[in-house]
Protein backbone atom coordinates (compact mmCIF):
# COMPACT_ATOMS: atom_id res chain seq x y z
CA UNK A 1 0.00 0.00 0.00
CA UNK A 2 1.34 3.43 -0.90
CA UNK A 3 1.94 6.03 1.82
CA UNK A 4 -0.99 8.15 0.54
CA UNK A 5 -3.38 5.19 0.67
CA UNK A 6 -2.15 4.22 4.15
CA UNK A 7 -2.64 7.81 5.35
CA UNK A 8 -6.18 7.86 3.94
CA UNK A 9 -6.96 4.48 5.56
CA UNK A 10 -5.68 5.76 8.92
CA UNK A 11 -7.86 8.87 8.72
CA UNK A 12 -10.92 6.82 7.73
CA UNK A 13 -10.19 4.59 10.72
CA UNK A 14 -10.22 7.63 13.01
CA UNK A 15 -13.69 8.52 11.74
CA UNK A 16 -14.85 4.94 12.40
CA UNK A 17 -13.36 5.08 15.90
CA UNK A 18 -15.12 8.41 16.49
CA UNK A 19 -18.52 6.74 16.07
CA UNK A 20 -17.72 3.42 17.73
CA UNK A 21 -15.91 5.01 20.67
CA UNK A 22 -18.98 7.09 21.55
CA UNK A 23 -21.46 4.28 20.95
CA UNK A 24 -19.43 1.75 22.95
CA UNK A 25 -18.68 4.33 25.67
CA UNK A 26 -15.00 3.45 25.20
CA UNK A 27 -13.71 6.82 26.33
CA UNK A 28 -10.01 5.86 26.40
CA UNK A 29 -10.15 4.70 22.78
CA UNK A 30 -12.19 7.75 21.85
CA UNK A 31 -9.76 10.15 23.55
CA UNK A 32 -6.87 8.61 21.63
CA UNK A 33 -8.22 9.85 18.28
CA UNK A 34 -7.84 13.54 19.22
CA UNK A 35 -4.87 15.88 19.16
CA UNK A 36 -4.28 17.92 22.30
CA UNK A 37 -5.48 20.62 22.20
CA UNK A 38 -8.07 20.56 19.44
CA UNK A 39 -10.61 22.97 17.97
CA UNK A 40 -14.24 21.95 18.51
CA UNK A 41 -16.78 23.77 16.35
CA UNK A 42 -20.42 22.77 16.72
CA UNK A 43 -21.73 26.21 15.68
CA UNK A 44 -23.42 24.38 12.80
CA UNK A 45 -25.57 22.66 15.44
CA UNK A 46 -26.21 25.62 17.74
CA UNK A 47 -25.04 29.23 17.73
CA UNK A 48 -24.12 28.73 21.40
CA UNK A 49 -21.48 26.13 20.43
CA UNK A 50 -18.95 28.41 18.75
CA UNK A 51 -15.52 27.17 17.71
CA UNK A 52 -13.16 26.94 20.68
CA UNK A 53 -9.77 25.44 21.36
CA UNK A 54 -10.06 22.94 24.23
CA UNK A 55 -7.91 20.26 25.77
CA UNK A 56 -8.57 16.69 24.72
CA UNK A 57 -9.47 15.81 28.32
CA UNK A 58 -12.02 18.61 28.55
CA UNK A 59 -13.63 17.64 25.24
CA UNK A 60 -13.87 13.98 26.24
CA UNK A 61 -15.25 14.86 29.69
CA UNK A 62 -17.96 17.05 28.15
CA UNK A 63 -18.97 14.40 25.65
CA UNK A 64 -18.91 11.67 28.28
CA UNK A 65 -21.15 13.72 30.59
CA UNK A 66 -23.72 14.29 27.82
CA UNK A 67 -23.58 11.01 25.88
CA UNK A 68 -23.59 9.03 29.13
CA UNK A 69 -27.15 10.25 29.73
CA UNK A 70 -28.53 8.34 26.75
CA UNK A 71 -29.61 4.71 27.07
CA UNK A 72 -27.98 4.08 23.69
CA UNK A 73 -26.55 5.89 20.68
CA UNK A 74 -25.64 4.85 17.16
CA UNK A 75 -23.36 7.06 15.05
CA UNK A 76 -23.19 6.20 11.35
CA UNK A 77 -20.50 8.04 9.40
CA UNK A 78 -20.36 7.56 5.64
CA UNK A 79 -19.17 9.12 2.39
CA UNK A 80 -15.80 10.00 3.93
CA UNK A 81 -13.83 12.18 1.52
CA UNK A 82 -10.20 12.66 2.59
CA UNK A 83 -7.77 15.31 1.34
CA UNK A 84 -4.14 15.05 2.45
CA UNK A 85 -1.45 17.70 2.17
CA UNK A 86 1.78 16.68 3.86
CA UNK A 87 1.23 16.37 7.60
CA UNK A 88 -2.20 18.02 7.50
CA UNK A 89 -5.44 16.58 6.19
CA UNK A 90 -9.15 17.27 6.09
CA UNK A 91 -12.21 15.18 5.52
CA UNK A 92 -15.87 15.68 4.87
CA UNK A 93 -18.23 12.93 5.96
CA UNK A 94 -21.98 12.61 6.25
CA UNK A 95 -23.44 11.42 9.52
CA UNK A 96 -26.61 10.12 11.10
CA UNK A 97 -26.67 9.84 14.87
CA UNK A 98 -29.47 8.10 16.75
CA UNK A 99 -30.00 8.86 20.46
CA UNK A 100 -32.40 7.01 22.79
CA UNK A 101 -33.70 7.70 26.29
CA UNK A 102 -36.46 5.55 27.71
CA UNK A 103 -39.07 6.69 30.18
CA UNK A 104 -39.69 10.18 28.82
CA UNK A 105 -42.92 11.49 27.39
CA UNK A 106 -43.42 10.55 23.77
CA UNK A 107 -41.06 8.69 21.51
CA UNK A 108 -37.66 8.21 23.18
CA UNK A 109 -35.66 8.62 19.94
CA UNK A 110 -33.92 11.68 18.53
CA UNK A 111 -31.94 11.63 15.27
CA UNK A 112 -29.40 14.11 13.92
CA UNK A 113 -28.30 14.24 10.28
CA UNK A 114 -25.34 16.33 9.23
CA UNK A 115 -21.83 16.70 7.92
CA UNK A 116 -18.51 16.47 9.72
CA UNK A 117 -15.80 18.74 8.32
CA UNK A 118 -12.77 17.70 10.34
CA UNK A 119 -9.09 18.53 10.29
CA UNK A 120 -6.26 16.10 11.02
CA UNK A 121 -2.60 16.41 11.94
CA UNK A 122 0.13 13.81 11.67
CA UNK A 123 1.76 13.52 15.11
CA UNK A 124 4.44 11.29 16.59
CA UNK A 125 1.53 9.04 17.64
CA UNK A 126 -0.01 8.94 14.15
CA UNK A 127 -2.87 10.91 12.65
CA UNK A 128 -5.13 12.74 15.14
CA UNK A 129 -8.26 14.89 14.81
CA UNK A 130 -7.15 18.49 15.46
CA UNK A 131 -10.41 20.14 14.35
CA UNK A 132 -13.85 18.66 14.91
CA UNK A 133 -16.71 20.46 13.18
CA UNK A 134 -20.31 19.39 12.74
CA UNK A 135 -22.92 21.07 10.60
CA UNK A 136 -26.46 19.90 11.31
CA UNK A 137 -28.63 19.37 8.23
CA UNK A 138 -31.78 17.98 9.80
CA UNK A 139 -33.33 16.63 12.99
CA UNK A 140 -36.06 14.03 13.47
CA UNK A 141 -37.86 12.50 16.38
CA UNK A 142 -38.38 13.80 19.87
CA UNK A 143 -36.31 16.93 20.53
CA UNK A 144 -37.05 16.44 24.23
CA UNK A 145 -34.61 13.49 24.19
CA UNK A 146 -31.68 15.85 23.58
CA UNK A 147 -32.98 18.40 26.08
CA UNK A 148 -33.39 15.66 28.72
CA UNK A 149 -29.83 14.43 28.21
CA UNK A 150 -28.54 18.00 28.64
CA UNK A 151 -30.63 18.46 31.78
CA UNK A 152 -29.33 15.21 33.27
CA UNK A 153 -25.72 16.11 32.41
CA UNK A 154 -26.06 19.42 34.29
CA UNK A 155 -27.47 17.80 37.46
Amino acid sequence: MTKALQDEANIRSLMDRYGSGVDDRDWANWADIFDDPLVVDFSGVSADLKAATVSRDKHVARARALIGQFDATQHMITNVQVRIGGDEASCRATMRAEHWISGIRGNGRYTMFGVYENGFRRTSGGWKICRLALRLAREEGNLDVWAEAQRRARS
